[in-house]
């Protein structure tokens, strides 16, 4: 996906840069996956080369262990999101996977955020947009803590860790950054609300875009 114009997602295409820019919404359509993504998320993790893999997940996992992962998503628990490219393909991922907590354990309710983006794809501030919308999740569905574990030489990572004013700390080769997550507010609801339609809409529209073009395309 090397080609991809990063023009594809500068704004939701239904909406407009100004209106995207008044009401504060995320310039870049980010859209919710769910269990029918799965074979889409899969095949992403999968384009990603052994460096990037270990960047990932802390180690370079191999073809099997990433569909192993793919494969226990829990999206009735978990929150993924996704940016798509042309052809329905996912450039971008993020994972806000809630943490287990015993039921005796008295302490704030956590998750993790896992980040993966293409890496034709780096540089335009779309892994920040993604740990954002992530963000926004967590608050609205009171998360309390929310954490990235990673590793020291991930800059990209860290970089986006100081970004949302996480607090980093680091021990043998790891780096843990963790935020305290504001509560839900009505703001912050109809914001994710207006976003999540918005991108759904816009992911809509490019899909009959593109079906449009490839049906001129053979007459």
């Amino acid at each position: 996906m090397s080609s991809e114009p990063i023009e594809w997602f500068d704004i939701p295409s239904v909406l407009g840069r100004r209106a995207a820019s008044i009401l504060g919404l995320s310039k870049v359509p980010i859209v919710e996956l769910d269990d029918s993504h799965r074979p889409l998320i899969l095949a992403h993790l999968l384009a990603l080369n052994e460096t990037d893999r270990r960047l990932r997940f802390s180690y370079a996992l191999g073809d099997a262990a990433i569909a192993k992962y793919t494969a226990s998503i829990d999206f009735e628990r978990d929150s993924v999101f996704g940016i798509f490219g042309r052809d329905d393909v996912l450039l971008g991922v993020v994972h806000l996977a809630e943490l287990n907590q015993a039921a005796d354990k008295a302490g704030p309710k956590g998750a993790e955020l896992g980040l993966s983006l293409d890496a034709n794809m780096r540089g335009h501030g779309l892994g920040t947009l993604l740990f954002q919308r992530a963000l926004r999740r967590a608050r609205n569905e009171g998360i309390e803590m929310l954490f990235i574990y990673t590793l020291m030489d991930n800059e990209a990572m860290l970089r986006i860790a100081h970004k949302l004013n996480m607090r980093v700390s680091n021990a043998d080769g790891q780096c843990e950054a963790h935020l305290r997550v504001e509560p839900a507010s009505t703001g912050s609801m109809v914001r994710e609300f207006v976003d999540e339609h918005l991108a759904d809409i816009d992911h809509l529209f490019k899909g009959s875009l593109n079906q449009f073009k490839k049906w001129a395309e053979e007459f």
